[in-house]
């Protein structure tokens, strides 16, 4: 008798800390770096079945500033997963993918998840784990691997190493592992990791020190400026006041690319910039101000 409750104790105080994918309040947090400021958000927001397949919804939201430099929030879609056996499965274009494989050893690889048939990156970019641990989070030991981000014959592309931990996953990247090769054509849609919570378990945030959801400061909400004339040919005209407030510029495209960056003159050579649509934004210390502009040949 005193066997078996001590085995029962035993089943009971393992069910209690064993970590599960996506619990009851799992939150996710990522900065979001746009020429607007921000982070996007990731919660578990329900459960749904695709082809038999009990699943978790989660919820992406963005928050950051708009063109009249309010604080706006808004949906930007959702993710469906699962986890069987350690592996976490993500849905995309009507199959699963393998996001996260906290079983995986050293040597294993997998193919980054979300991954579109047809990019500027090999369409069969890899993760590859090169080590393996384990590491105490909120009094839980949870399993880490380190990965790789690799091209398809597994040499490395270029882009580093960074941490998954089990039932979190990176630690340094956004939920999506191909997001940041992506980012190059379509703007990213996330950016570096910054905190993951849920109902039992406090905020977990090893690289960010802020509060988790700041989006700006209130000293750079200022307000548009204009550009005149605008549209522009070959040059960006700014007033010897602006000049002297601000101390340098960035240009984007409307998908978030950095197409130009300096300290700020009274004039900005465009000349090279392809016809279209820009945000030019500049800034000091503690301050940014954000003006459209229309480059015309």
């Amino acid at each position: 008798m005193k066997t078996s409750f001590l085995f029962v104790f035993f089943l009971v105080s393992f069910s209690f800390h064993a970590q599960n994918w996506s619990p009851s309040g799992a939150n996710w947090k990522y900065s979001y770096y746009g020429f607007f400021p921000g982070y996007v958000a990731i919660a578990y927001t329900g459960d749904t079945l695709i082809d038999g397949q009990s699943s978790k919804i989660l919820s992406k939201t963005f928050h950051g500033i708009d063109w009249n430099m309010t604080t706006v929030s808004y949906p930007i879609g959702n993710e469906i997963t699962y986890e069987n056996n350690g592996v976490i499965y993500l849905r995309y274009l009507n199959q699963w993918d393998t996001l996260y494989h906290f079983q995986a050893q050293v040597g294993d690889h997998w193919r980054m998840a979300k991954q579109p048939l047809t990019s500027v990156c090999p369409e069969n970019s890899r993760l590859k784990v090169t080590a393996t641990g384990n590491k105490i989070i909120n009094s839980e030991t949870r399993k880490y691997l380190v990965v790789e981000f690799c091209t398809p014959d597994l040499s490395s592309s270029g882009w580093g190493q960074d941490t998954i931990v089990e039932n979190i996953g990176f630690t340094g990247s956004y939920f999506l592992p191909y997001d940041q090769f992506d980012g190059a054509v379509d703007g990213n849609e996330g950016g570096p990791f910054r905190c993951y919570s849920h109902d039992n378990f406090a905020t977990y945030a090893p690289h960010f020190s802020g509060a988790c959801d700041f989006i700006v400061g209130v000293e750079e909400l200022a307000t548009a400026f204009t550009i005149f004339p605008n549209p522009v040919e070959s040059e960006i005209q700014l007033s010897e006041d602006l000049v002297s407030r601000f101390t340098h510029y960035t240009l984007f495209s409307l998908d978030g690319k950095i197409h130009q960056t300096g300290p700020l003159t009274q004039m900005i050579n465009t000349q090279h910039l392809m016809s279209g649509n820009y945000v030019l934004e500049i800034a000091n210390a503690s301050q940014k101000q954000f003006a459209k502009i229309l480059k015309i040949d």
